[in-house]
C-alpha cells in the first residue's frame, strides 16, 4: 500500500508539469511576395447590370490580409434597416494562403479599426472566408475572380509594402 501513494503523487506530478507545456503557435510566413501592398479596386464590371456588386481594397502585410468591402445594392436584399442606404463598408482582417490558382482569405469580420466586432453589430460578423481564383497578375495589377459570386474583379496596386520580421 505504501509502493502507491508515491506512485500515485508521481504521476499527479508528471500530469502537471507535462500539462503545462504547449507548442509554440506557428510563426507568420513571408506570405506572397508580388501581394505585399495596398491593392484598390477602382473600377467593377458591368456594375450598371448588376442589382448588387462590391468593391474591394485589400492589404496584404506577410501572411495577413486587411480588407475593406465597400457594398453598392439597388435594393435592400438583406431584410435588415442596416442595409436601407444602399452603400455601405464592412472590413475583415485574417490570413490568407495561395494554394497554385487560389488565394484563399480566412479571417473576421472586424470594425473599421480592425478590431473585434461584436455580434449584435450592423452587417455581417462572424467568420470571414472566401476563395478567389488568380486569373493573372503583372506588377501594378492582379485580376481574380470570386468563387463565391463568379465576379471578376481587377485590383491596383496603390503602395508595395515589404514583410518585415519574419526569418
Amino acid at each position: 500500500m505504501k509502493l502507491k501513494f508515491p506512485l500515485f503523487i508521481f504521476i499527479i506530478c508528471i500530469y502537471i508539469l507535462t500539462g503545462g507545456c504547449s507548442f509554440n503557435p506557428k510563426p507568420p510566413s513571408q506570405g506572397v511576395d508580388f501581394l505585399q501592398g495596398k491593392w484598390t479596386e477602382d473600377t467593377v464590371e458591368n456594375k450598371e447590370q448588376l442589382v448588387a456588386y462590391q468593391r474591394h481594397r485589400f492589404t496584404f502585410t506577410c501572411d495577413s490580409f486587411y480588407l475593406t468591402i465597400h457594398s453598392f445594392s439597388k435594393v435592400n436584399l438583406q431584410g435588415g434597416s442596416c442595409y436601407d442606404a444602399k452603400e455601405w463598408n464592412e472590413y475583415a482582417k485574417g490570413n490568407y494562403i495561395l494554394s497554385k490558382d487560389t488565394l484563399k482569405l480566412n479571417g473576421n469580420f472586424v470594425n473599421k479599426d480592425f478590431r473585434y466586432k461584436a455580434e449584435t453589430s450592423c452587417y455581417r460578423t462572424g467568420k470571414y472566408i472566401e476563395d478567389f481564383m488568380l486569373n493573372s497578375h503583372q506588377d501594378s495589377t492582379v485580376h481574380i475572380t470570386s468563387l463565391l459570386t463568379g465576379l471578376h474583379h481587377q485590383i491596383n496596386l496603390k503602395e508595395k509594402l515589404v514583410c518585415k520580421g519574419v526569418k
